[in-house]
């Protein structure tokens, strides 16, 4: 086997999820969240990676894909895997996590309810469910349509078949029904119908849940003559639509039901997915919570202030001294949203120039954006509508600041705008001076308070001459951009990778030391990791951090010794690209918004930047170290599930050690 495919390897991630979930040493209800989390990964798996296999099957042909598996074993391997996984879950739900949390007073009732909360449960269907919903006899329907991710109840009474869709939206899932200063009592509300079902339907009926996950894909028709927003908007109406791709169900219902359920929904045999009594566990992201039990939960540490900005009134005059180096969420991601912000209502602020991926719904990023174009500023957004999941975000935006005059360009024709960065140009002393912010996450709030990223302020020519080229190209597709110092794909990211690799190469095999210190989300792209291994096989030293997807697998010797691969998984998801090449003492070190997968180095607009400061370059190193070596959330990747943790006696991990790392570097340099 010369590669792992991409989406076992992705289910291997997810085991670190469910290792997550098993680690006593973490919180209670941060273990819970990791259920949610886990649930929340595989249902978009599905929706997109196994309807992308199911679609290419059914179309295409069982073909074999570029890592050398046809669709067919594919699904095989990810239904067998997921089983497994499924019942790890269970297992560890039910056996670990429900106990515990009735140790601490919060009681989830599942089975064998007392008298007490069957009275209290027959009390709240009385009050809140009766006659609120429809029972839909299926028993002679030809054909049904399920809704995608809703659970529904399958009822079973003699000869029988009912469906009872679920509205958590409206009645919520989590159900407390009796609380005092000892105890909270909580049902979830599939168990309320089943405690009541004599009351809608017979006290001998059966009732188990089921739910489908349908292909995300839009599919767009290139051919429609019509603006992108107008086709994603009806594509996003098909979306509920979609191909199903997996039926999931309770694993105790019959099976001459299911397969009667099967049939009339249209979905193979290969589709039918078992799991437990309940579904759609991400809902455990919205499980009440208990202000007065702390011990429960991680306590966020303090923020990291940047001295510099926190001492100055004038943001544009700190940042032209020099570049100041964030890093999230270690700090606060307001400091970017603060220079947007002053610029929008700054005299001297003649033009703001920015890149929009997945956008927040309440942005302040894109306040101040339609703020300055209120004010009369020249504001160009590109705002990459086929962002996925977050189309209708990037859409909702473009159009509001359209309204307020910005000028919003919705993508790129055959290219992802995956950059994240933004330019602000101000009149001083009656030149134009550009300020830029180049960053490796999206410029997003939210996302900024849980994912692990870096940026840089600058008005550095260096920087901000490669900025001005990438928005004139964003503009305008006709012209032909010239980089000197950022490396951006399609057009030198790739080359330029290769050629630092080569480099390394060739100071190895003149036994000069070559060495790599890279950091990704994903490394899946073949000719990437067919140069990683010809660099091992040369003697250079290659320290890899790859957080979920790793098609990589060693094929020699001197691979398994040269390479390491290590994956963290911890409180906050590590997205940070790092690129970083010893070249003989003279370091090359970039930050990026590119992982080493096909579709980032050919078919989208990324940067990767230079990070030209010695103790910027340094604490990244230092960063990627901390996680090689990180023996409490590190994993050693291997082309199985095994997810060996790495070995050591550290007492912190290394995104505790983060914070000590950046207070550290403040002192030093007075940020």
């Amino acid at each position: 086997m010369k590669y792992v495919d991409r989406d076992l390897s992705w289910l291997s991630f997810n085991a670190r999820i469910l290792q997550e979930i098993a680690d006593k040493s973490i919180p209670l209800m941060e273990r819970l969240k990791f259920v949610a989390i886990y649930s929340s990964n595989l249902e978009e798996f599905y929706k997109v990676r196994v309807a992308s296999h199911k679609f290419e099957q059914k179309y295409k042909g069982d073909k074999k894909n570029k890592f050398g598996f046809r669709p067919s074993f594919i699904l095989q391997q990810i239904n067998t895997t997921v089983s497994r996984q499924q019942e790890q879950l269970g297992s560890i739900f039910y056996t670990e996590l429900i106990p515990e949390m009735a140790q601490e007073g919060i009681h989830l009732l599942h089975n064998n309810i007392s008298d007490e909360d069957r009275k209290q449960v027959s009390e709240y269907y009385d009050q809140h469910l009766q006659g609120q919903f429809s029972l839909y006899d299926i028993t002679d329907e030809s054909n049904i349509n399920l809704k995608n991710q809703a659970i529904y109840l399958f009822c079973i009474h003699k000869s029988k078949q009912y469906l009872l869709e679920l509205d958590y939206d409206k009645w919520g899932r989590f159900i407390t029904i009796f609380k005092d200063e000892k105890q909270h009592r909580i049902i979830q509300l599939d168990d309320i119908f089943k405690y009541n079902i004599e009351k809608f339907l017979h006290k001998d009926a059966e009732i188990f849940a089921v739910k489908i996950s349908r292909d995300a894909e839009l599919y767009i028709d290139e051919d429609q003559d019509e603006s992108i927003v107008k086709k994603i908007k009806k594509s996003l109406k098909k979306r509920e639509t979609g191909l199903p791709c997996r039926l999931l169900f309770n694993e105790n219902i019959p099976f001459k039901y299911i397969n009667s359920l099967r049939r009339k929904i249209d979905i193979d045999m290969a589709s039918l997915l078992p799991g437990g009594k309940y579904h759609n566990y991400y809902d455990f992201f919205g499980f009440p919570t208990y202000s007065n039990k702390a011990h429960l939960y991680s306590q966020e540490p303090q923020k990291i202030p940047c001295p510099r900005l926190e001492k100055s009134d004038d943001y544009f005059e700190e940042i032209k001294k020099d570049d100041i180096f964030l890093s999230y969420p270690y700090q606060s991601f307001d400091y970017v949203t603060n220079l947007l912000t002053i610029a929008a209502t700054d005299k001297d602020v003649t033009e703001i120039n920015l890149t929009l991926y997945r956008v927040n719904k309440a942005s302040k990023v894109c306040e101040a954006l339609e703020l300055a174009a209120q004010n009369g500023k020249k504001v160009f957004v590109l705002s990459e509508v086929l962002a996925r999941f977050d189309e209708e975000s990037n859409i909702y935006w473009g159009e509001r600041l359209e309204k307020a005059g910005a000028t919003v360009k919705y993508g790129i024709k055959n290219l992802k705008v995956h950059a994240k960065t933004f330019s602000i140009k101000r009149l001083e002393n009656k030149q134009l001076r550009t300020y830029a912010y180049l960053g490796t996450g999206n410029l997003n709030e939210k996302t900024a308070k849980i994912y692990a990223d870096h940026g840089i302020l600058t008005a550095d020519p260096r920087y901000t001459n490669d900025v001005n080229e990438v928005f004139a190209y964003l503009k305008n597709e006709q012209t032909t951009p010239v980089f000197r110092h950022l490396l951006v794909a399609p057009f030198i990211l790739r080359d330029t990778i290769e050629s630092l690799i080569d480099n390394e190469i060739e100071f190895a095999s003149k036994g000069l030391r070559g060495e790599m210190n890279i950091k990704l989300n994903s490394l899946e792209d073949p000719l990437m990791i067919d140069r990683l291994r010809k660099a091992a096989d040369a003697g250079v030293k290659i320290n890899m951090v790859v957080r979920g997807i790793c098609c990589y697998t060693p094929l020699s010797k001197m691979q398994k010794q040269n390479i390491k691969v290590v994956s963290v998984v911890d409180q906050y998801l590590e997205h940070t690209r790092i690129y970083h090449f010893y070249n003989n003492g003279k370091p090359k070190t970039y930050l990026a918004s590119a992982d080493w997968m096909t579709r980032n180095l050919y078919r989208r607009i990324e940067v990767a930047f230079p990070v030209f400061k010695e103790t910027d370059q340094k604490l990244l190193c230092e960063e990627i170290n901390y996680q090689i070596t990180d023996n409490l959330k590190g994993r050693y990747i291997s082309n199985g599930e095994e997810n060996i943790y790495v070995s050591g006696s550290n007492e912190k991990s290394s995104q505790l050690k983060m914070f000590d790392l950046i207070n550290q570097q403040n002192n030093k340099t007075n940020r």
